[in-house]
């Protein structure tokens, strides 16, 4: 019986481990979208998706486009979107896995021209 609760209590530290390590992540640069812009997640089939739309970027520029840090276990990534004028559209990056390992967007920046 104390094999047993001692083989429990390890399993429970172990998975405690393993969910405390995976939001730090997570927590990589551009949770929030810059000001003047708007940003959406959403999933995709094996994955997952961000779209950026900007009506004003802090520096003069006239096309942007969105940039997702993609992870996917312990793989990573970026993903580029289109080059869109600003105000006039949307770009959208895309993070896709594999059928056993799911990516998604652990961060995103954006590159102006």
């Amino acid at each position: 019986m104390k094999k047993k609760i001692a083989a429990l209590v390890m399993a429970a530290f172990s998975a405690a481990g393993f969910l405390a390590a995976t939001p730090a992540s997570a927590a990589t640069e551009g949770q929030f979208p810059p000001y003047g812009c708007d940003s959406n997640r959403y999933g995709i089939v094996f994955g997952e998706a961000i779209s950026l739309t900007c009506f004003s970027l802090p520096r003069h520029s006239e096309t942007y486009r969105v940039v997702a840090h993609c992870a996917s276990g312990s793989s990573l990534w970026f993903t580029v979107g289109h080059w869109v004028p600003v105000g006039f559209g949307t770009s959208t990056a895309e993070c896709r896995g594999g059928l056993l390992a799911n990516a998604y967007v652990a961060g995103y920046h954006v590159d102006d021209f």
